[in-house]
């Protein structure tokens, strides 16, 4: 009877889903571990909108996200990511990225 509570808290735990970034134009598949406070394990871009923000700034799909304002993934807390990738117009969001050769790259997105 145990058996089926182990697995479904660990379902529970470590999940993927797909997100979208509100305001930066790219969708993401994004991993994450923990059910009280969960943690960002992975952020892979997926998709990047034609003439969005993420497109002017570079970013391209295939890259990992590394790293949200110096909140690095994995580790980040997904209620703080999700709050940094929100700005005002006028800020700026700093993304640390890996391309898919592994070279990692700083991206500053300035919101408009």
């Amino acid at each position: 009877m145990k058996k089926p509570l182990v697995t479904a808290l660990i379902v529970v735990c470590c999940w993927s889903s797909q997100t979208m970034a509100a305001g930066l134009g790219l969708v993401g598949d994004v991993s994450v571990s923990g059910m009280f406070s969960p943690e960002v394990q992975e952020f892979k871009i997926k998709q990047v909108h034609p003439g969005s923000l993420a497109e002017k700034a570079g970013l391209v799909a295939g890259q990992t996200i590394l790293a949200i304002d110096d909140c690095k993934i994995p580790g980040c807390p997904a209620n703080k990511a999700r709050t940094l990738m929100k700005k005002a117009t006028g800020e700026t969001l700093q993304l640390l990225v890996a391309n898919p050769d592994g070279k990692e790259q700083l991206v500053s997105i300035l919101f408009e």
